[in-house]
């Protein structure tokens, strides 16, 4: 689709202060989802890409993941004390460093099986049962979603990027199998799992974290769970009203690029849902250097910030993390990690 100058100019407006207001607004902060609710709003208006159509999609897109919420949270709430048996093995057994490591780093690896909200709402519900400080809650759940969002893709299942690629590369020359993503990137993800969960486990290596088995005796109610659910509605409509609108913008800026420009273009997936991106750039006839790239880039920048990707939404709305506070950590880890993907990248293709 071609857009004009001007709507260039105005669209790329509307992203600047998409990524900026969130960091220095403390009303945005606060109110982040009504925010990105009126920013896709403006930017589908500047488009022209309203329809009776669109506006049921809009309704509709974030209905199962909402489900999803409401349903785990409702499991959590009631039968948390036969769900974290395991876990608190796990930290019955070792040191807290050793266990937060070994929680994320399964997370991360398991979370193509699982649905990335799941994988989000069990992080965050351990976190709600153990004593850390609010700092070291923080960097745990940004190391976490950092890993949950880089393995979330291998599989088919958890969301919708890998379903996307599979789709994409099914026929053609690639005849892409329910594991290629798997058996082509998996080398690439682990190490990243890897160090993830290791610098989770150093962020929390000098507290005395102790899981206390009663601290969930009083039941959260509904009106909570409700209005959490409610609020993940807003986001994933706005993210939904968000790519579309900046859909056009990013077909006529980024779609004809090389791998390796797309894998910085792609710092894009910060603002813009994976899924959209993943869309645009991904043909049945991409070379595997520029997809691994591509798709590199795309997750390696998804969880800079607060909505860029679906667990970070869920983690931060359910441990009360503002957008400054996510960003404080997961920019530096982001820049660290898109840095070394790259030369690794550059390097090996």
């Amino acid at each position: 689709m071609e857009i004009s100058l001007l709507t260039k100019i105005l669209l790329g407006i509307l992203v600047i202060n998409l990524l900026v207001w969130p960091l220095v607004s403390k009303w945005v902060e606060n109110h982040l989802e009504i925010f990105l609710l009126l920013v896709g709003v403006v930017a589908v208006t500047i488009t022209g890409g309203w329809s009776i159509n669109f506006i049921y999609q809009t309704f509709n897109a974030p209905v199962n993941v909402a489900f999803i919420v409401l349903v785990v949270s409702v499991i959590f709430n009631y039968y948390s004390r036969y769900i974290f048996r395991v876990l608190f093995i796990l930290f019955r057994y070792f040191e807290p460093q050793y266990s937060f490591a070994i929680l994320v780093f399964l997370l991360g690896i398991t979370s193509s099986i699982f649905s990335v909200t799941v994988a989000a709402l069990l992080l965050a519900e351990v976190l709600q049962v153990v004593n850390l400080e609010h700092s070291q809650t923080v960097k745990v759940t940004v190391y976490a979603c950092y890993a949950i969002g880089l393995g979330a893709f291998l599989l088919p299942l958890a969301e919708p990027m890998g379903l996307i690629i599979y789709n994409q590369l099914a026929s053609g020359p690639h005849k892409a199998d329910f594991f290629f993503m798997l058996r082509h990137f998996f080398w690439w993800i682990a190490p990243g799992i890897g160090v993830l969960a290791l610098a989770a486990g150093y962020a929390v290596r000098n507290t005395n974290t102790q899981i206390q088995l009663h601290i969930r005796e009083d039941k959260e109610d509904y009106k909570s769970m409700l209005r959490r659910t409610w609020h993940i509605y807003l986001f994933v409509a706005a993210l939904h009203l968000i790519s579309t609108g900046l859909r056009p913008f990013a077909q006529s800026t980024v779609a004809h690029l090389s791998g390796k420009i797309l894998f910085w273009a792609n710092s894009a997936s910060v603002i813009i849902d994976n899924a959209t991106l993943a869309a645009i750039e991904v043909t049945p006839t991409v070379t595997m250097a520029n997809l691994t790239f591509m798709v590199m880039g795309l997750v390696a920048f998804g969880s800079m910030l607060v909505q860029g990707n679906l667990p970070n939404i869920v983690a931060a709305e359910k441990l009360g993390i503002k957008s400054r506070e996510w960003a404080r950590v997961a920019v530096p880890v982001g820049i660290v990690l898109t840095v070394v993907y790259f030369v690794g990248l550059w390097i090996k293709l």
